[in-house]
C-alpha cells in the first residue's frame, strides 16, 4: 500500500469505528474528527465503512449526509473481525480497506480481546495503517487529504497546521523503534531519511536500536557486525536518546513521554509474526498514546512509514 492507495471504483477505502466513550456526544473525538475533516472524509472520493453504532451514531450526526458509511454489523455481533476481514488482500491481493480508524477508549476492554489484537496484527502484516487515536487519525487523513488531487481543499491548511504542524519540526520529538528482526528495516529506513529525522529536535529509541542509531553495533549484537555495518546510518554520537532495552523498560519510558506529550509520533517496526518476550510492555507503550493529551501518531510498518515521511517531507521541505 502506499498509504493512500485507491481501491476499486478509485475511491479510498477507511474503516472507521469508535468506543462508546469516544462518540457520547457532540465534543467527543469522533464528531471532532468528522467536523474537522467534513470536506475530506464527504468526497465520492472517499468510501466510509463504519461498525454498527459508529456507523448509526455517523448518520445521526449529519456531518456526512453526502457522502454516509456503509454499515457493518455491530462489535458486539462480529464487527470488528468483519473489519479484519477487510484488510487482508484477497486472490489478487487487493484488500477492502486501505487504512483503519478505531478511536478506541483506553479504559475500554474491546482493546484487549482477540480480534482487536487481530484486527491490528492484521493491519501491520498487511501495511496498512490502524489509527487508534485523534490526533494520530486526524495527521494522518491530513497527510492523505493533501496529497489527493481533485478534491474540496477547504480547511485543509488548517488541519495541517493543527496536526501535522510541520513547521514546529525542530521542537518536537519522534521514537524510533524496531524489534530485533527488524532492526536492519530500521537502519534502511533511518539511513534513507536521515536529513528528515535530523530535522526533529529531539529523537527517541529503545537500547539496542538507539546505539544502533548512534552509529554502533551494541556488544549484545557483536555478532551480527559485519551484516549490520554497512546498514548504519551517519555515526552521530547521541543523535538518538537511547533508554533501556525493551524487555528492560525502555517501552515504558518512552510511554511516558508519550504521556506527558512531549513525544507526537512512534515509528515502532514490530515483527507480527514471532512471540514477544515483553508483550505487556508494548501494549503498554500503545495504550500510552490513547492517553497522550494530544494523541500519538504510532507506524507500525514499512509501506506506512515510507507514505508518511514522503508526506511529512514534503511539508516540511516546501
Amino acid at each position: 500500500m502506499d498509504g493512500a492507495a485507491a481501491g476499486e471504483g478509485g475511491r479510498l477505502r477507511i474503516g472507521i469505528a469508535a468506543s462508546a466513550a469516544m462518540r457520547s456526544s457532540e465534543v467527543s473525538p469522533l464528531f471532532g474528527l468528522l467536523r474537522d475533516f467534513a470536506p475530506f472524509l464527504s468526497s465520492p472520493a472517499v468510501a466510509l465503512h463504519a461498525v454498527g453504532a459508529t456507523c448509526d451514531a455517523i448518520l445521526a450526526s449529519g456531518l456526512l449526509a453526502g457522502n454516509p458509511p456503509a454499515r457493518l454489523r455491530p462489535a458486539r455481533e462480529g464487527g470488528v473481525i468483519t473489519l479484519t476481514s477487510m484488510v487482508v488482500p484477497d486472490a489478487e491481493g487487493r484488500a477492502a480497506l486501505d487504512f483503519v480508524i478505531y478511536l478506541i477508549d483506553p479504559v475500554d476492554p474491546i482493546g484487549v480481546f482477540p480480534e482487536m489484537q487481530a484486527l491490528k496484527r492484521q493491519c501491520v502484516v498487511h501495511g496498512r495503517p490502524f489509527l487508534t487515536n485523534r490526533g494520530a487519525a486526524s495527521e494522518w487523513c491530513a497527510l492523505v487529504w493533501n496529497g489527493m488531487a481533485g478534491i474540496d481543499r477547504t480547511g485543509l491548511a488548517a488541519q495541517l497546521a493543527r496536526w501535522v504542524r510541520p513547521e514546529a519540526t525542530a521542537t518536537e520529538t519522534i521514537g524510533l523503534i524496531a524489534h530485533d528482526t527488524q532492526k536492519p528495516v530500521m537502519l534502511d529506513f533511518a539511513r534513507r531519511h536521515h536529513a528528515l529525522l535530523s530535522r526533529f529536535g529531539r529523537r527517541l529509541a529503545t537500547g539496542t536500536t538507539g546505539g544502533l542509531l548512534n552509529g554502533t553495533v551494541p556488544a549484545r549484537l557483536q555478532a551480527e557486525a559485519a551484516a549490520l555495518q554497512p546498514l548504519l546510518p551517519p555515526a552521530v554520537p547521541g543523535w538518538t536518546t537511547a533508554f533501556q532495552s525493551g524487555p528492560r523498560g525502555g517501552d515504558a519510558q518512552i510511554a511516558e513521554e508519550v504521556l506527558e506529550g512531549r513525544c507526537r509520533r512512534l515509528i515502532f517496526f514490530e515483527d507480527p509474526h514471532v512471540a514477544r518476550e515483553h508483550e505487556a510492555d508494548i501494549q503498554l507503550l500503545e495504550r500510552a498514546t490513547r492517553f497522550a493529551p494530544d494523541g500519538c501518531l504510532c507506524i507500525n510498518d514499512t509501506a506506512s512509514a515510507e507514505f508518511w515521511t514522503s508526506g511529512f517531507g514534503a511539508l516540511v521541505q516546501g
